[in-house]
């Protein structure tokens, strides 16, 4: 294994040896992370690039701790982002009789979920070998605003792991096993512990070190937001229908619903990626014995046309001249057209049970929900 991979560049920062080109290389010094002693970028065509100590080698111990430590606080520092995951329990009140959850492709709210969290949303400051209450840590990451807010620290344990004590302050603490310099590069998800599947947390090996979490929250309630299909009665007793785009969470659009629905479709927000929510909650409304009636669920809407009337100015007169031009009502943005009028007045209108089929599945592996009210069992 080709030891120091990393090195101190002139100007203090960290700098990895595969950043390293021979005309960088002539115009650079390189200290050892580890006691600030000289090394030289070796960059040959046998071996694998390295830094080399040009004097005494210092203890490889010694050298991958201060790396770990000055390696993840420029991550730190440097990023808008600095997630953790790590297990936690379930405590969603309504997972047992989640409807979401009964589909393939969702595969989330599972009893025990891996949760990520941004340090960067809670703490802004990341210090290195400070003291708190009495114990020390490698790193401290606190919010400079909010100097109350519990600190979390992260360990770098190359040999020596976080002693009972320290586990016991109840202080969250984040601990990485280091053997490699990878270790120090990998993302830092919880991978051993009572939480942990069994799948993950065997057979560690070098490359995949163990990183441990303590003292930290073990319940979590995930929300997801929901987009719905509102199929109601209007004023003048016709169907209409309404999108709601984050209707509310999966808490709250599933088990609570709008008293003036009839029918409702609910989808999360995320599968909804070309709003075809609306033509889904048409077609099941039909498919619920609703009389729906709609130019999207006719037969002749890929071909359905109207007389565009405009007045032309023709240049050479200079008169205007009434012009009539075909559209297509497929073409024209529903926020300037009303399908449902148009329908419901249409001679030609017809269901057509084929498309209607056809919408429902092609979603039919959308983890999406239905609900009707009881009062309209047979339709309006």
């Amino acid at each position: 294994m080709i030891q120091y991979q990393h090195a101190l560049a002139s100007e203090g920062v960290i700098t990895h040896i595969g950043t390293i080109t021979r005309e960088v290389r002539s115009t650079q010094r390189y200290r050892c992370v580890g006691f600030g002693a000289e090394m030289t970028a070796v960059l040959g065509n046998i071996k694998a690039h390295h830094f080399r100590h040009s004097g005494e080698t210092c203890s490889w111990e010694s050298y991958l701790h201060k790396l770990g430590k000055q390696i993840i606080k420029q991550r730190f520092d440097g990023s808008e982002t600095f997630n953790v995951k790590f297990y936690s329990h379930n405590s969603c009140p309504h997972l047992v009789q989640c409807g979401i959850r009964k589909y393939p492709v969702w595969k989330r709210c599972t009893p025990v979920e891996l949760r990520t969290v941004n340090l960067k949303e809670i703490y802004d400051t990341c210090h290195v070998e400070v003291t708190y209450r009495g114990f020390r840590a490698n790193l401290m990451f606190t919010h400079s605003e909010y100097p109350e807010r519990p600190p979390t620290f992260l360990e770098i344990a190359v040999t020596h792991p976080c002693n009972q004590n320290k586990i016991n302050s109840v202080i969250r603490i984040i601990e990485l096993d280091v053997k490699a310099e990878l270790d120090l590069i990998q993302n830092i998800t919880e991978n051993t512990g009572d939480l942990v599947p069994q799948k993950i947390g065997v057979n560690l090996t070098r490359y995949i070190s163990a990183i441990r979490f303590y003292n930290f929250k073990r319940t979590h309630q995930p929300t997801y937001t929901l987009d719905r299909f509102r199929l109601y009665v209007d004023d003048i007793g016709e169907y209409r229908a309404k999108m709601e785009h984050g209707a509310g969470s999966c808490h709250e659009a599933q088990f609570t619903h709008e008293e003036d629905s009839c029918f409702e479709v609910m989808l999360p927000e995320k599968f909804n990626r070309q709003n075809y929510l609306y033509d889904l909650g048409l077609a099941l409304s039909i498919q619920e014995g609703f009389r729906v009636e709609h130019c999207k669920l006719c037969s002749r809407y890929s071909r359905c046309t109207f007389v565009n009337i405009s007045k032309v100015l023709d240049g050479a007169s200079g008169k205007y001249h009434i012009v009539g031009k075909k559209i297509l009502n497929k073409s024209i943005p529903t926020s300037e057209i009303d399908r449902w009028k148009i329908a419901r007045n249409c001679k030609e209108y017809y269901a057509s049970v084929r498309t209607t089929q056809k919408v429902i599945n092609s979603c039919k592996d959308l983890p999406y929900l239905k609900w009707r009210k009881d009062d309209y069992i047979n339709g309006y």
